[in-house]
């Protein structure tokens, strides 16, 4: 190979190198600079008659993959929770919520607790993004009644807070893809709580 080729091979080479660092710096900004909406959607799965509930369309596709392993007669969304979150982010939430979508009284109340450790915005495959997170939990108390005999013969309903929770590490999410991520079975009850997440662009 002659000498003015090799430097032609060289200059075109290190233009080369140039322009992937300058998409992959560009790229990281880009991440760096972007905000996700992070939702966690809550579906209870029952046999109980008069629990049937709307699901919204864009969780079709992962509510038709819980009814076909499932066997459940009946599937409702309980519960849906928001946050928001840029790269290498965290996010944490406290509240309560009537989790059994019954009559809204404070003893159906349930104390909830859910939190995303280290979310990191992976390389962009094609048109969608992949997550990753360091760690996620979700952790509840529910009421469950129990119905307490007396010494005169009657009874009387007491209401004991029993916790369930769930915890991950290095969980992986798309762009735009409601996920089912675990299974939680309902104190007191036949149903069993599904926990779904979806990752969308918030810009």
């Amino acid at each position: 190979m002659k000498r003015s080729q090799i430097v032609k091979y060289i200059c075109a080479l290190a233009v080369l190198l140039a322009s992937c660092v300058a998409v992959s710096a560009q790229n990281s900004f880009d991440n760096a600079n972007s905000n996700y909406d992070v939702s966690l959607h809550l579906i209870i799965g029952s046999d109980e008659a008069g629990t049937k509930g709307d699901i919204p369309n864009d969780l079709g596709n992962v509510t038709k993959a819980i009814k076909n392993q499932f066997g459940f007669a009946n599937y409702r969304l309980a519960s849906t929770f928001q946050g928001r979150l840029a790269n290498s982010g965290s996010f944490s939430y406290k509240s309560t919520s009537n989790i059994f979508g019954k009559e809204s009284t404070q003893a159906m109340q349930s104390f909830l607790e859910w939190n995303i450790a280290g979310f990191h915005v992976m390389a962009p495959a094609g048109s969608s993004r992949a997550f990753v997170s360091d760690g996620f939990n979700f952790g509840a108390r529910v009421p469950v009644l129990t119905n307490v005999a007396s010494t005169d013969g009657k009874s009387s309903t007491i209401t004991n807070y029993e916790p369930i929770g769930l915890t991950l590490r290095t969980v992986g999410l798309k762009e735009n893809v409601p996920t089912m991520i675990g299974t939680l079975n309902l104190p007191g009850t036949s149903g069993t709580i599904f926990l779904v997440v979806t990752v969308r662009s918030a810009d």
